[in-house]
C-alpha cells in the first residue's frame, strides 16, 4: 500500500507466502475439527495464521486492484488491509497471553480482553476515519504517502502504524523474555517470533512512518517504502513458523520420533517383555498407539535394570550439568540420563541377572524420575551423558 513502485510490482512473493501461511492453517484443520473447541491454543493459532494470509493476500497489487475496481470505491482496498493487519497484531498479542498463561503468567484473560477491547476500537476508528476522509485518486501501493497529509485518512494511517508498531514490540518482548524459561521447539518459535516482530517494527513500521513524517516535512523517501514492502511477506512467513514450530513439537510424530534415540540405549535389557505387534494396515498407522508403545517399551526396561542403578551417578551428572550452565530442567534430564545409561551397561554386562546384594539402593532410589521422557531422550546427546556410558563400558568391559 505504499508506492507505485516498479521494483515491488509482482505480486508472487505475497500470493506465495499467503499461501503457505493458509497451507500451515489447513494442515491443523483435521486437529481443529476433532478438537471440536477444545484446544483454545490450537483455535486461536488457526486463526492467527488466516488473518495472516488473508493480509498477504489483500496487500498485493492485483488484488487491490480488484476490489477497487469491484466495488467501485476508489482506495476501499487501503482500509481493509489495515483492518485485517490491526486485528492479526491484536490476535497476537492475545494468543502469546493465553499460550504463556497456560505456564503460569497472572491474570491472561483479564489482559487479553483489555487487548481485544484496544484493537476493537482501532479497527473501529479505522473505518470511521476512512470514511470521514477523502481519497479520491486510487493508489495502489503509494497510499500511505500520497495521502499522508489528508485530514482523516493521514490520523487512520497513524492509528494502523501505532497499533501495529505497538503490537510488534510487545509480542517480540514477551517471546524473547520467555524463551529464556522454555525449551525444544517452544523455545526455537519464540526466538523466531521475536525475530519477525522485530524485522515488523523495523523493517515496516518505523520505514514506513519515517517516510510518512518525511512527507509532513516536504521529502519524499520513496526508497524507505521500497525497503518496508519487502519486510512484509517474510517476516509474516517467519513469523507463521515460529507459532506453528511448538505444535509441531507438541504432535504425536515428532514425539515419537524424538524418543527413538532413547528407545535404543534400552534396547540391550534383558528380561523385559518385548514390544507387541500392532495389527495396523500400512496405509492407517496410528501414530498415537505406536506412541504409547513405545513409551511402554522404554518404561519396561528402565524398570527391569532398575536394581542396577547407581544414585550417585544421577548426582554426579546432576552437579556437572548445573556447573557448565545447565538449566535445572537441562540438569535433572541429563541426570536421569546418565543414570539410565550406566544402569543398562550394568545390566548387560551382568547378563541380565539381578546384580549381588550389595550393589541394590533402596524403593526411593530405584525409582525412576518422572522427567519427561523426551527430555530425557533428548539429553543422550549430552557429553556428560556420553562420559557416563565410555566409564561404565571401560569399568564392567575391560
Amino acid at each position: 500500500m505504499n508506492g507505485d513502485l516498479s521494483p515491488l510490482d509482482g505480486d508472487s512473493p505475497f500470493y506465495v507466502s499467503s499461501g503457505l501461511m493458509l497451507l500451515a492453517c489447513l494442515l491443523k484443520l483435521p486437529a481443529l475439527v476433532r478438537a471440536r473447541g477444545r484446544d483454545w491454543l490450537l483455535s486461536s493459532i488457526c486463526a492467527l495464521l488466516f488473518l495472516g494470509a488473508g493480509v498477504l493476500f489483500t496487500t498485493a497489487q492485483s488484488t487491490i486492484a480488484l476490489v477497487n475496481s469491484g466495488t467501485g470505491v476508489p482506495n476501499i482496498a487501503a482500509p481493509i488491509v489495515y483492518i485485517l493487519l490491526v486485528a492479526f497484531s491484536g490476535a497476537s498479542i492475545v494468543l502469546v497471553l493465553n499460550w504463556r498463561g497456560e505456564t503460569g503468567t497472572a491474570q491472561p484473560r483479564r489482559l487479553s480482553r483489555i487487548t481485544i477491547a484496544a484493537y476493537g476500537v482501532a479497527v473501529l476508528l479505522i473505518a470511521v476515519l476512512f470514511s470521514l476522509g477523502d481519497a479520491p485518486v486510487e493508489q495502489r501501493t503509494r497510499f500511505d504517502l500520497y495521502y499522508a497529509t489528508t485530514p482523516f485518512i493521514r490520523e487512520m494511517i497513524l492509528l494502523y502504524l501505532a497499533a501495529h508498531a505497538v503490537a510488534s514490540l510487545t509480542v517480540g518482548h514477551l517471546c524473547r523474555r520467555w524463551s529464556g524459561e522454555v525449551h525444544g521447539t517452544l523455545r526455537t518459535g519464540l526466538r523466531v517470533l521475536a525475530t519477525a516482530y522485530l524485522m515488523h517494527f523495523v523493517g515496516y513500521d518505523l520505514m514506513t512512518a519515517a517516510a510518512v513524517i518525511g512527507r509532513w516535512t516536504g521529502h519524499t523517501w520513496d526508497l524507505l517504502i521500497v525497503i518496508a514492502r519487502t519486510m512484509i511477506a517474510p517476516s509474516a512467513v517467519l513469523g507463521a513458523a515460529g507459532f506453528v514450530l511448538p505444535l509441531i513439537g507438541r504432535s504425536t510424530a515428532v514425539r515419537y520420533w524424538q524418543l527413538a534415540p532413547l528407545a535404543r540405549t534400552v534396547r540391550p535389557v534383558r528380561g523385559a517383555p518385548g514390544p507387541t505387534p500392532l495389527p495396523l494396515p500400512w496405509w492407517k498407522p496410528s501414530v498415537h498407539l505406536r506412541l504409547t508403545r513405545r513409551q511402554t517399551y522404554i518404561s519396561d526396561r528402565i524398570l527391569a535394570c532398575r536394581d542396577h542403578s547407581d544414585p550417585r551417578i544421577r548426582d554426579e551428572a546432576h552437579r556437572l550439568a548445573l556447573a557448565r550452565n545447565a538449566t535445572g530442567e537441562e540438569a535433572a534430564a541429563i541426570a536421569e540420563a546418565a543414570l539410565i545409561v550406566a544402569a543398562v551397561e550394568v545390566h548387560y554386562a551382568h547378563g541380565g541377572h539381578d546384580p549381588p546384594p550389595r550393589r541394590r539402593v533402596n524403593a526411593d532410589e530405584r525409582t525412576v524420575s518422572s522427567s519427561d521422557l523426551v527430555h530425557i531422550s533428548r539429553a543422550l546427546r549430552s557429553r556428560i551423558v556420553k562420559d557416563v556410558r565410555t566409564r561404565t563400558r571401560s569399568r564392567r568391559r575391560p
